[in-house]
Order: C-alpha cells, then sequence, then structure tokens
C-alpha cells in the first residue's frame, strides 16, 4: 500500500499581482507559502482519458490539507521542480530588474479542481515555457 505522506514533495505558492495605476504596469510576487503535495506525474486520470476528456493542465497536485482551498487562487506562481531563492523576510529575491524573481517559476496554477464535500482536493498546473 502506498503512503500519502511518503509521496507528498515541497511545492511553493505565490499571488502575482499586477499594478497598471502608472505607465508602466508593475508586477509583483507576495510571500512564497510551501506546502507539502502529492505532484503527478503526468495530466489527466485514466478515468477523464476514457472517458474523452482532455486536461489542460500538464500535470496536478493532490491536497489532503483543506486550509489550502481558501488560499488557491488560478494563476498563482509554482514551484514544482525549482526551490525559489528566499531572503531572511521571507520575500522572493528578485533580479536586478526588480520585477522578476531570480529563481523564476517552473508552473501556474491553471485549474481549481475541487468540491465542498470532498476531503480531498486536485489542482492542474499548466509548466510554463516551452519543453525542455
Amino acid at each position: 500500500m502506498r503512503s500519502p505522506s511518503r509521496q507528498k514533495q515541497r511545492v511553493w505558492f505565490s499571488k502575482i499581482t499586477e499594478d497598471s495605476s502608472s505607465i508602466d504596469s508593475v508586477i509583483s510576487y507576495s510571500k512564497p507559502i510551501m506546502k507539502k503535495f502529492t505532484v503527478s506525474a503526468t495530466a489527466g486520470l485514466p478515468e477523464e482519458i476514457a472517458a474523452g476528456i482532455v486536461p489542460t493542465y500538464d500535470r496536478y497536485i493532490t491536497s489532503y490539507d483543506r486550509s489550502f482551498c481558501d488560499i488557491a487562487e488560478e494563476g498563482m506562481a509554482v514551484w514544482v521542480d525549482k526551490i525559489p531563492q528566499i531572503d531572511d523576510l521571507g520575500n522572493l529575491v528578485m533580479a536586478e530588474d526588480g520585477r522578476t524573481p531570480v529563481t523564476p517559476p517552473d508552473y501556474t496554477l491553471k485549474k481549481i479542481l475541487d468540491s465542498q464535500k470532498s476531503k480531498v482536493a486536485r489542482y492542474g498546473i499548466s509548466k510554463i515555457g516551452g519543453s525542455e
């Protein structure tokens, strides 16, 4: 039998906000939140594929933590295969331009696959950029 706690890995999430009050739009990242979740190797469950449902995300995260549902928003930056650089205050270390993190996120939260009565929530994530 597989242990759900053994398969968990560290995943960081950060909300992205865009301020367009001036001429240039400024993108800012919130303090990253680290959670331990189970991350799939590929997208789609056998049931979805058999039913002909083509997922719009690359992988999905399985969460048993219901408190994360209140924090999660579609469009969040996600670090799965990379570890973000964080300063002493818990903020992301930004590049010289001040707009992008030194370690850019590798995924974005594409879809929240959740129900109110379920104890397990799934989140579809999509790879940022091209395939490697």
